[in-house]
């Protein structure tokens, strides 16, 4: 994600794309005159930027010298503008499963979401989110220090600093975002390659583990042949088990991995991740025990 900040270094297609937000977000409030002031151009580049937008299908115009969107935009419409404001302001190519998902989590939002977070980190600015977390459905707001936005196989993540510590947030599950203009120092420690060398799938937290994982003969070649973490160590055994020692820095996601093994797979250590395995285990055979009986 780009980290310099100039209003009038910004692509045409990043540009449009914003229009399209900045009216869909607020009709009838901004004039030519402020968005032109907005994005650091003249009117006649704005003016070929919504007669572009009008080209493309989306149907801005002024009422009483403020712009407005007639019409809604379609789910296809934003994963449409989505891929194209990604690729203007990061340079990632996006999937086309992440886009989708992503769209259909945040909706009507999605562009608002998407712009403010690239704003915010190239401004450094804070931020304030309404999030809703994964694992208990449970809406929390946060103040964040926006720092890198990326991309997986079935979702876009928010990198940010909270309460001090690096954490992840799926975009899709942020409901509202908001920039308080208020400038942080962006930490000189922070490097991607750094943290994405000891995710697991995405980092979450700031400690680091020693994970050793025993793996059965039945799965041996399978976790052999592959590259789980960049500093891995694999050891095959005499009777046809795996030792995989790697370090990572997200017990839950190692943990949800390892829960996908099954019988396969034994937790040697750390302490941390062997007691999290066991009490989700232990929490999806009292469920199914429970759907069992009602059968």
């Amino acid at each position: 994600m780009s980290k310099g900040d100039s209003k009038s270094n910004r692509t045409k297609a990043a540009r449009q794309v914003e229009i399209i937000s900045i009216v869909e977000g607020a009709p009838v409030t901004y004039s030519v005159s402020d968005l032109c002031e907005k994005f650091g151009v003249e009117v006649a580049t704005l003016q070929r930027d919504l007669r572009d937008l009008r080209e493309m299908g989306y149907d801005i115009h002024s009422v009483r010298n403020k712009l407005t969107l007639i019409g809604t935009l379609s789910e296809k419409d934003y994963r449409t503008l989505l891929s194209l404001y990604l690729t203007s302001v990061s340079g990632i190519i996006s999937f086309p499963k992440n886009i989708s998902l992503t769209v259909q989590q945040l909706r009507g939002k999605t562009l608002k979401v998407f712009t403010v977070l690239v704003s915010a980190i190239e401004k450094r600015e804070t931020i304030t989110v309404d999030y809703v977390r994964q694992q208990d459905s449970k809406m929390f707001r946060y103040t964040l220090e926006p720092y890198d936005i990326v991309p997986g196989n079935r979702d876009w993540r928010l990198i940010a600093k909270s309460g001090g510590i690096y954490k992840q947030f799926i975009v899709g599950g942020i409901k509202e975002v908001g920039s308080t203009r208020i400038v942080f120092k962006r930490s000189s420690e922070y490097s991607s390659d750094d943290y994405y060398a000891r995710s697991f799938g995405f980092f979450s937290g700031k400690n680091v583990f020693d994970v050793a994982l025993l793996f059965g003969e039945r799965v041996a070649d399978v976790i052999s042949n592959r590259t789980w973490s960049e500093d891995q160590e694999i050891e095959k055994r005499q009777d046809g088990a795996v030792l995989l020692k790697m370090k990572v820095n997200s017990i839950e996601e190692v943990g949800s991995w390892v829960l996908s093994w099954g019988g396969d797979v034994r937790v040697l250590a750390p302490t941390e991740l062997k007691t999290y395995v066991l009490k989700k285990a232990e929490g999806i055979a009292k469920v199914n025990r429970g759907k069992q009986k009602k059968v």
